[in-house]
């Protein structure tokens, strides 16, 4: 039996997105592909799944609850409140910044320029890992471009204290954002596991083989 049957397994998913008036809005080109895959995968090894959805653009799996999260606020607050999962897999690209003051209605077009100011949304990943919760694994994501992307995912690892890393290049076209496949480094305190290009499916498979290892060091494996 898996080491996830029984577990609470929090997923997030997808791209938020920032309104700058009732029709447009800041955002990302996220899909939820992998959040999703990851959701599906524990299901499959028995774990009581909730995904905390933020706009996917595609079908979230059977079996499992769906928390709809349109924007980083909503995702953080719902994060936030089922903090103490037993897994937490933060696959979601939130938006760092919001437009500081959203029109209600729909700004007209006219010939002006339009300048936005941006606020820092909350830092939800750092949050949840302040907050206590023993034996609680935290996954978290880096999607990086350029030369540089790795030690930036290194820094972030450290910095928001998580138990795992997944660091992916989205500069490469083939992998990452609305791809079907990824390519991945799994960081953690034993080192770095470089995860070969795969379907999104086997990704998700590499990552929660790692939980499980790490949910056994804990205590409670079942196999």
């Amino acid at each position: 039996m898996s080491v996830l049957a029984g577990r609470s397994v929090l997923v997030t998913a997808g791209g938020t997105r920032e309104p700058i008036d009732a029709v447009r809005f800041v955002g990302n080109r996220s899909s939820g592909r992998m959040g999703t895959a990851l959701a599906a995968e524990a299901r499959r090894r028995g774990a009581d799944v909730t995904l905390i959805a933020a706009n996917l653009s595609v079908e979230p799996p059977a079996g499992v609850e769906v928390v709809e999260a349109p924007t980083a606020a909503d995702l953080a607050r719902e994060t936030l409140r089922r903090a103490d999962s037993d897994v937490v897999l933060m696959t979601a690209a939130v938006a760092d910044y919001r437009p500081a003051s959203p029109i209600e209605g729909k700004r007209g077009k006219d010939d002006r320029p339009w300048q936005l100011e941006l606020e820092p949304t909350e830092d939800v990943l750092r949050a949840l890992t302040a907050a206590t919760a023993n034996g609680r694994v935290v996954v978290g994501f880096a999607a990086e471009t350029g030369v540089d992307g790795l030690e930036r995912a290194r820094t972030k690892r450290t910095s928001k204290k998580v138990d795992l890393l997944v660091y992916n290049d989205v500069g490469d076209p083939d992998i990452g954002f609305e791809s079907s496949e990824n390519e991945v480094v799994i960081l953690s305190d034993e080192g770095e596991r470089h995860v070969r290009r795969a379907p999104k499916e086997r990704i998700a498979a590499e990552i929660l083989d790692d939980v499980e290892r790490l949910l056994g060091r804990h205590g409670g494996a079942t196999d």
